[in-house]
């Protein structure tokens, strides 16, 4: 826990960040996403590849979701993408001292 909010992070530290984590391993997908994932249907596949922006996930930041809670290390960061059906996804992702926190992954329907 902290007591001063973190410094929000920009796309290209956000995108960085997340690739050096996915590529040595440094990240755990959460008991709560886990259970969205089996919920929604959705691949962890499809996780990793919209969050390493693989075979045209069409990955993006959507910074009107990003929120900060009080007393936690880092912000919680929104990534939407799509998965290998085209089906629009959401993940919210955070950060500790050392991992990358996969915190939930929600199915978007339009």
């Amino acid at each position: 826990m902290q007591d001063r909010k973190p410094k929000k992070k920009n796309d290209l530290e956000l995108y960085n960040l997340i690739a050096k984590k996915l590529a040595d391993g440094s990240y755990i997908v959460l008991k709560h996403a886990k259970e969205r994932i089996k919920d929604r249907n959705v691949s962890d596949l499809d996780v990793l590849d919209i969050l390493e922006n693989n075979n045209n996930r069409k990955r993006k930041r959507n910074k009107s979701k990003d929120v900060y809670i009080p007393g936690y290390q880092d912000w919680n960061y929104c990534i939407e993408g799509k998965d290998i059906d085209g089906q629009k996804i959401r993940i919210i992702i955070s950060f500790n001292d050392e991992l990358m926190l996969v915190i939930t992954v929600i199915r978007i329907n339009d």
